[in-house]
């Protein structure tokens, strides 16, 4: 009778409180440097193939912020290249001419391949 008591109210207390709690699901299983490659990554072939196809350049460009700003909160590096893209963004919006906006994926890249040098 005792065991069976014991077992019922150990069987509610876990119920009622969850189990114990595993690993930090944040970063879970990812360094920094992997994460820091994979955004040079997406850079890279955003910038390639807004080279080839500049119209839908914008439509990549939106995708790739959304990923960029879960990264931006892994630090400083992050936040540039997060940055950079929100301003190829806003002239994509202000319709820049070529020029600018070819300037600006240069400055997005030099912010990605800074990302991966400090993080080798």
């Amino acid at each position: 009778m005792f065991i069976r008591s014991f077992a019922l109210v150990v069987a509610c207390l876990l119920f009622c409180t969850g189990c114990p709690s595993g690993p930090s699901r944040q970063g879970a299983g990812t360094t920094d440097p992997e994460i820091a490659q994979t955004v040079h990554d997406q850079v890279t072939n955003f910038v390639t193939a807004a080279e080839k196809s500049p119209r839908s350049a914008k439509g990549g460009l939106d995708l790739m912020l959304e990923s960029l700003e879960g990264a931006s909160e892994r630090g400083e590096g992050f936040t540039k290249v997060r940055d950079e893209a929100k301003k190829l963004q806003s002239l994509y919006e202000a319709k820049a001419d070529s020029a600018a906006l070819k300037s600006q994926m240069e400055s997005l890249q030099a912010a990605a391949d800074a990302l991966t040098n400090e993080a080798s």
